[in-house]
């Protein structure tokens, strides 16, 4: 009886999960989380050119920097990720999954980042201490087509409700989820799939408290969580664990490095995206970058 109780509440629980509310430009709609998600969270790369096996010819070959994620209200739309990720000599972009609001189909659409778009975190490196590891661009909406975004609304306003960026950062032993892209898991996909590790917040001290391998200190707010983590996992979003009957998925932070042989990693807090998203919303305009490929 009892396993037949325990049955009933996990299907309940993945029932709920099917149809979590998550944000679009301008609609909901009851699709499965992770595909929700796959739109929402993309791989940043760039272009190298490679020796083809086995002879002398030059081929372009698409090489990974990190993850990214959207966030954006009715107005704003925004793409977030680390800095460290995007402050290169090179412009990047991203092949995301879009819903035609037409004909109601998937398309791939190629996002083109220019390297002088991004907008950094205001608390730079100091001499003793790393800069804020966070980076906002600002783009524009893509014309009669969806994506999947972090819903991000001021308190005292009309929508505020709709509001996925907590304005207090997560506290031990919170339990987390990360969906981000790694370099190398040991196979490869016919097409880009975010993978989601479990993870909780281990450890929030206030104060400087985690040298790097630079010598200097991280910020004062990052927090350390236990999860597994790989190279290409920079810039992925942290999210609340759902439960069941949880209405709305919660944004909490984002990766910003790991140690792969300790099991940890170490994640900039929600307010920091927020006050750079402040920052990018007053300070440039919206950037076309929409290409459609397929």
């Amino acid at each position: 009886m009892k396993k037949f109780i325990f049955f009933k509440l996990i299907l309940l629980f993945m029932i709920m999960l099917s149809f979590i509310c998550f944000a679009t430009e301008q609609t909901e709609e009851k699709e499965d989380l992770y595909l929700q998600l796959s739109r929402a969270v993309i791989r940043l790369e760039h272009s190298e050119k490679i020796l083809k096996e086995g002879s002398n010819e030059l081929i372009n070959t698409n090489v990974s920097n990190g993850t990214a994620f959207f966030i954006g209200n009715t107005e704003d739309l925004f793409i977030v990720t680390a800095r460290h990720v995007v402050e290169k000599d090179y412009d990047l972009y991203a092949r995301v999954q879009c819903k035609n609001r037409i004909t109601g189909e998937t398309e791939i659409i190629l996002l083109k980042l220019k390297k002088d778009k991004w907008v950094f975190h205001p608390k730079d490196e100091l001499i003793d201490t790393n800069y804020v590891d966070v980076a906002v661009m600002k783009i524009g909406w893509i014309i009669d087509r969806d994506v999947k975004m972090f819903r991000y609304e001021l308190p005292n306003t009309e929508l505020a409700n709709q509001n996925q960026l907590p304005f207090e950062d997560p506290l031990p032993p919170e339990s987390i989820l990360i969906f981000g892209f790694p370099l190398d898991i040991g196979f490869k996909l016919s097409e880009q799939k975010p993978l989601c590790r479990l993870g909780i917040v281990s450890m929030v001290t206030g104060k400087k408290f985690l040298k790097t391998e630079n010598g200097k200190f991280a910020d004062e707010k990052t927090i350390l969580i236990d999860s597994n983590m790989f190279p290409g996992n920079s810039g992925s979003p942290v999210i609340k664990q759902l439960l069941p009957f949880a209405s709305e998925i919660k944004l909490l932070g984002l990766v910003i490095a790991t140690n792969e042989r300790m099991n940890y990693a170490v994640i900039e807090p929600v307010s920091r995206i927020r006050e750079t998203i402040e920052i990018a919303k007053e300070g440039t305009k919206n950037i076309d970058c929409w290409f459609l490929i397929y």
